[in-house]
Parts: structure tokens; sequence; C-alpha cells
């Protein structure tokens, strides 16, 4: 039987006065993954004025996990991820139909949900995922930014997309239209792999290289405060999230309620 080791962790950054990210983290030895037999990591990070943007990032997290609640097992496909997205873009818009001071709300969200040997990602915004396998980052998202989409038309090249005054302009996000284009992944996953999820207070400040040694660096569970504190080294300039798990073993099932995994796994959350 395959275990998950998670680790998370949120904080404002340097500069902003609130915190406007929002992260969802269901490991297997809680509930819903328990009754639907599969586990559910997000990030997401809202943009808006006052208060929108951190109402934005909390509708998308929380609308993911109640749907996620009555979920079966034989739902868990990309067409669920695709369907959990829309349900999170219209309830955004419903909210911000019926609270004017909420007009123009709007949130990035990346998620990744484990069942068995795959996971399977959800991608919409310029937060990320990322996959360390035997030692080599990959990236598993792709920025949905004005200077990224230049970028990827070869009108940009990466050092001036790094630096670009727009760089920060989404071209998707969820609550912005009607209908939301979001991008899908099928992982099949590796004994030892490392999935995070982070929003771009973290991957802006942390390049790619740092990201790779930290990864690596055990032990697993302060991994992602251990990235959060090195963003803030690099000034903290925007809100910094981070959500990881760690493959041990396959394939990724859910304890049983009474089982010693189940205990353990809720200890590892006590001694964080």
């Amino acid at each position: 039987m395959g275990l998950l080791e998670v680790s998370h962790c949120s904080d404002r950054g340097m500069v902003r006065e609130q915190n406007e990210d929002a992260f969802l983290v269901i490991p297997p030895w809680r509930e819903p993954a328990l009754s639907v037999g599969a586990c559910l990591f997000a990030v997401a990070d809202g943009m808006g004025g006052h208060s929108s943007g951190e109402v934005a990032s909390w509708l998308a997290v929380d609308t993911l996990r109640k749907r996620f609640a009555r979920m079966t097992s034989a739902e868990c496909s990309i067409t669920f991820m695709e369907n959990l997205f829309a349900e999170a873009n219209q309830a955004i818009r419903e909210h911000a139909r019926s609270h004017s001071e909420c007009t123009g709300m709007g949130t990035t969200l990346t998620a990744a949900m484990v069942m068995g040997d795959q996971a399977i990602i959800g991608h919409v915004g310029d937060s990320r995922a990322y996959l360390l396998r035997d030692g080599k980052l990959r990236h598993l998202t792709s920025d949905h930014t004005l200077v990224f989409e230049q970028l990827r038309l070869g009108k940009l090249t990466h050092d001036e997309a790094m630096i670009h005054p727009a760089r920060h302009i989404l071209s998707r996000a969820l609550g912005v239209r009607e209908f939301v284009n979001v991008d899908t992944l099928l992982l099949e996953l590796v004994d030892g792999d490392v999935v995070c999820i982070m929003s771009d207070g973290v991957s802006g400040p942390v390049s790619d290289e740092k990201l790779a040694q930290h990864l690596s660096v055990m032990p697993f569970k302060g991994l992602t405060g251990r990235l959060v504190a090195s963003a803030n080294q690099f000034g903290g300039p925007d809100n910094a999230t981070v959500v990881a798990f760690r493959v041990s073993g396959l394939p990724i099932t859910v304890p049983g309620r009474l089982s010693l995994d189940r205990l353990r796994g809720i200890l590892s959350e006590w001694l964080k």
C-alpha cells in the first residue's frame, strides 16, 4: 500500500497587507478522502480590489472541497477535474453578481487529484505545479499570462519575459468569463515523486535551481515552510503559498478508519 507525505504553508509575504491566497489539503487519512477513495490538493491566488481576491480564492477551494466530498470513485477523471473548475468559476461569478464590491474579482487555481497510481492536474492562471523525479525538476503547468503567450510565440526571450512590466497580467483566470478553458494533465506516478503546487509569490522569487534543491532536502515535512522562507528572503513581494506531497509506495490508497496508518497520518499533522 502506498502512502503520501504531505506538507503545506501559506504566508502573506513581506509586502502585502493581507493574504489573498487560499489552499486545500485533503490527505488520505482525512475526510472526505476516506469516503471517496482519493486525495485532493489545490492552491488559489486571488485577484481583485480590497478583499475581493481573498473571497475569490476562498470560493474556488471551498467549491472544490464541497463537490469533491460528493465524488464517487468512478468519477475520478479529467472530465471531473474540468467540471470542478467550471463549478468554481460559476460560484465566483455568482457571488460577484450579488456583491457589487466584488465586481471584477478572480483567482488562479491549480489542483492535483490523486488516486491509485495516478494524479490528475487541473490548472488556470499563473500558480504552478512542479514534479521532482529522480532529482530532475519538471514544470507540469504553463503560466496563463500575456507575457508567457508572447514568449511561447517567440516574440519575447526568456530574459525579456522575466523582467517585463506586464509579466503578472493574466490571460486566463477563474471568475472573469462565463466559460473557462482548463489545462489538464494525467500524470502516472512513480515511487519517490514529489509534486509541488505554489502561488507565484514563491515561483517568482525562487528559481528552478533553488526549488529543486529545496525539494530534495529532508525532512519532507518542513519543505513548504523552507520554500516560503526562501521567497521571503528574496523580498517576499507577494503572498506565498505551497502545497506538496511525496509518494512513498504505490498505489496510493486511503487507510482504514481505525488503522495505524491513519493514526500516523493524523499524528504527522500534529507534529509538523
